[in-house]
């Protein structure tokens, strides 16, 4: 399920182009009839294309919804103003486009899980930027229900024909999976402790799915809004250099899912959520990556910094750096979508520049994944953060 610009209609606005010099491509992968499958939007760099459809940032309406629900506003309040104060933000990819082939080489892989009440395309600026620079990006949208909105297909049985035949089509219902409220107090850590597992095996589940795509394996992807042949993806990843990266709720699920699987290599927390690890510390010893924290100001608690120090380590390069100036939505599309005064209604107003304190956030993490990952790294990157060494604080000093 896709939403594009309609024929004849004036190109919409949309969220940052990427800054590399690869054509970026994007498509949905859905599998398995169940919401146990995987379910992502894969960014990877692209074949130049004629005519590319660009795809609405917004996947369907019916995740304003959750949307809604996640800002505290009325959902219906919400879905009918969207068109106004944001209207049609599209992605500037191309859907669906083959992706490119450079003989002797394979891209390496990002694994991005989104924070509550986000999706797969709520991090699409990020995501786009890396693809741009050689990764294939696998950006997940959880079922554990902190995602705005999300879905499936249940297979239904096909009827029998008076013939006594079966139809051989497949008879599928849609079923939503609207994001569901947690009050904060005693029983929320249980509650987002049993997430974020669930979300590390989503994770687990994606890199598998992708590395069986590189096998060669014959894969079903459900969804019918993406058309591109998953074969397309054979020989195409480099499953040596594989990182996981994540934002709040997601930052949580990269360190889960590090301590599980140490097919990923690195990892990257952006303004990274605690609570749900508050009291499972121990799993931080399971976590022998590097791992770079990239910390938003006015998010960040003493409590939540307090967990995080325990991640700190004089053997494993570990590195909190935090943006001055900055919110917690910065990491994410949202400054991109509306005007200085809807931002500041949605909490997604910095002091700091949005497009730097997005720049900042890209090129940090790039820097970190050049060095462990031991891909290309673009000088410029290290110039820019230099540039803005002011805003940066380095470690944690308040706990």
């Amino acid at each position: 399920m896709v939403l594009f610009p309609k024929k004849g209609k004036k190109i919409p606005r949309q969220i940052p182009k990427p800054t590399g010099p690869y054509n970026v491509g994007c498509t949905d992968i859905m599998t398995g009839y169940s919401a146990d499958g995987v379910f992502l939007r894969l960014f990877y760099p692209a074949s130049p294309t004629k005519n590319p459809r660009s795809p609405e940032w917004l996947p369907h309406e019916s995740y304003l919804t959750g949307y809604g629900m996640f800002f505290k506003m009325w959902p219906p309040l919400f879905c009918k103003s969207y068109p106004k104060f944001v209207g049609d933000i599209h992605t500037p990819a191309a859907w669906d486009a083959a992706p490119l082939r450079i003989p002797g080489h394979r891209f390496p892989v990002i694994i991005f899980s989104h924070g509550l009440g986000g999706c797969r395309t709520t991090y699409t600026t990020f995501c786009l930027e890396f693809a741009s620079h050689g990764f294939i990006v696998a950006a997940l949208e959880h079922r554990d229900y902190s995602a705005c909105m999300s879905f499936y297909f249940e297979c239904q049985e096909t009827p029998t024909s008076e013939s006594g035949v079966q139809d051989a089509s497949k008879q599928l219902e849609k079923k939503w999976m609207l994001f569901k409220k947690v009050k904060s107090g005693k029983g929320e850590y249980a509650i987002r402790n049993q997430q974020v597992h669930r979300r590390a095996k989503e994770c687990i589940d994606a890199l598998d799915l992708l590395s069986a795509l590189h096998d060669g394996k014959q894969i079903e992807n459900v969804i019918d809004t993406s058309h591109l042949s998953l074969s397309s993806l054979q020989n195409l990843l480099d499953l040596e250099k594989v990182s996981i990266a994540g934002h709040s709720f997601g930052g949580a699920t990269v360190v889960t899912t590090m301590a599980k699987d140490k097919r990923f290599k690195v990892g990257l927390g952006l303004d990274t959520w605690m609570l749900p690890l508050r009291e499972e510390t121990s799993i931080f010893q399971k976590v022998n990556q590097p791992m770079l924290f990239i910390n938003m100001e006015k998010f960040q608690t003493k409590e939540n910094l307090r967990v995080m120090k325990k991640m700190e380590s004089s053997e494993i390069h570990r590195l909190i750096i935090t943006l001055k100036g900055t919110v917690h939505l910065n990491q994410t599309d949202v400054p991109f979508l509306c005007d200085k005064t809807m931002r500041k209604l949605f909490g997604a107003h910095s002091k700091l520049d949005r497009f730097t304190a997005m720049n900042l956030t890209t090129r940090l993490s790039n820097v970190f994944l050049s060095k462990h990952l031991e891909t290309p790294s673009n000088a410029k990157h290290a110039d820019f953060i230099q540039q803005f060494r002011g805003v940066l604080k380095e470690g944690i000093t308040c706990v």
